[in-house]
């Protein structure tokens, strides 16, 4: 039989406050990490949190392309200079 192996206290808690805390639209997960990697002093904690955030800016680039991708622009039409009046 397999023993399950027991998180920390705090490990679950830091997991349950993530979960409800961690804003779910991806501008505001944004958000959340660029404010939080203005006040971060641990430079490993800081290069965590910018990959992160780099994750992210890649995902919201991503969706931005297939929005506009999606989006059919009109070619404007504009007269030739060349043109002569008949």
């Amino acid at each position: 039989m397999m023993e399950k192996k027991k998180e920390p206290a705090q490990s679950i808690l830091r997991s349950l406050i993530s979960y409800y805390v961690v804003p779910r639209r991806l501008e505001d997960r944004i958000r959340v990490l660029s404010a939080r990697a203005v006040s971060i002093t641990d430079p490993q904690e800081l290069n965590e949190v910018n990959e992160q955030l780099r994750t992210l800016l890649r995902e919201h680039l991503d969706r931005l392309r297939r929005m506009f991708a999606s989006h059919s622009v009109p070619t404007e039409r504009r007269k030739s200079r060349l043109e002569i009046p008949i």
